[in-house]
């Protein structure tokens, strides 16, 4: 290709379609959306392809346009990363924006700590955090790093995974909601309680310190995968709820909530980071990671590496 435009255009293409719309793509690189709009139209006539079926609401890609996207956009990743290194990073002050995608729970207790203590070390650096669930792949999706969390072993997907953290659980409810009910021995006595979590999570998975173990299948009362939602009717006393230990915590210090079955040891979830196919990893992305290391040190899930093996 000759023309000097050829590969704007081309980057162009990944914005939009990592955004999700001319829009999004216009005001992320602060160009006009007649701009962005045309250099769409010319890249496909230039490929004889259509690469985007739109509407006058939203964009999406066609066959061809997915597979332009996953052949096109680690090419420009890894053109970000060459210059990251190029202009010395490390000693040059931190600029550029860094993308991340992760569960609210996750975000909330470990990520936005870790995220506010690197934009107070780097002023010059933005962040933007979108909150998500289940497996997001950060090339495709534009971000530099996402974060899953899950009670299985990590999908053989072809991204680069890296596993941070074991994340112990729980089953609590209210005070109040333990009233009216007898003390339960075992998980089985749980099947005709009303029980809240994520979909995830099923069936519920438990384990004793003597060995046994128990599998409690659905169906829930509350299924979702907003760990906020879940906490907010497991003390409105709605049910039993299945969540991390750690997010339960100031609850149970205030005696909002009590564990139940504390013999029993749920499944743990697994903390994944998941970050684009590169061989650089740019310095944002690393002093995050740092951070997030640094913050699980020593930590390897509350003694229960013994009941379920990390």
């Amino acid at each position: 290709m000759s023309r000097t435009n050829d590969w704007n255009d081309w980057y162009l293409f990944c914005v939009v379609a990592q955004t999700g719309g001319f829009t999004r793509a216009a005001q992320r690189l602060d160009l006009p959306k007649s701009s962005v709009s045309t250099a769409i139209s010319r890249l496909e006539t230039r490929l004889g392809l259509r690469l985007m079926e739109r509407s006058t609401r939203v964009q999406r890609l066609t066959e061809a346009g997915q597979q332009v996207l996953s052949d096109v956009a680690p090419l420009f990743a890894r053109l970000d990363d060459v210059a990251d290194h190029l202009k010395g990073r490390m000693e040059a002050p931190l600029t550029g924006t860094l993308r991340i995608a992760s569960p609210y729970e996750f975000a909330h207790l470990h990520v936005g700590p870790v995220v506010v203590d690197v934009m107070a070390a780097h002023p010059g650096l933005r962040v933007e955090v979108e909150v998500i669930s289940g497996l997001t792949d950060p090339a495709s999706a534009g971000f530099d790093l996402s974060f899953v969390m899950t009670s299985e072993r990590l999908p053989d997907s072809g991204q680069i995974g890296k596993r941070l953290y074991t994340i112990p659980q729980g089953l609590y409810a209210t005070p109040a909601f333990l009233a009216d009910r007898p003390v339960p021995d075992s998980p089985e006595e749980l099947s005709d309680w009303p029980r809240l979590g994520h979909a995830a999570s099923l069936p519920w998975r438990l384990r004793h310190a003597d060995g046994r173990e128990c599998v409690l299948p659905g169906p829930l009362r509350l299924q979702t995968v907003n760990a906020s939602l879940r906490m907010r009717a497991t003390m409105a006393g709605i049910g039993v709820c299945l969540m991390s230990r750690r997010y339960a915590a100031e609850a149970v210090d205030a005696g909002l909530l009590r564990e139940v079955l504390p013999n029993w040891s749920p499944c743990p979830l697994r903390a994944y980071a998941l970050i684009p196919n590169r061989t650089l990893l740019p310095t944002k992305t690393r002093l995050l990671l740092d951070g997030l290391e640094e913050r699980f040190a020593g930590d390897a899930g509350e003694g229960l590496s013994a009941l379920w093996p990390l």
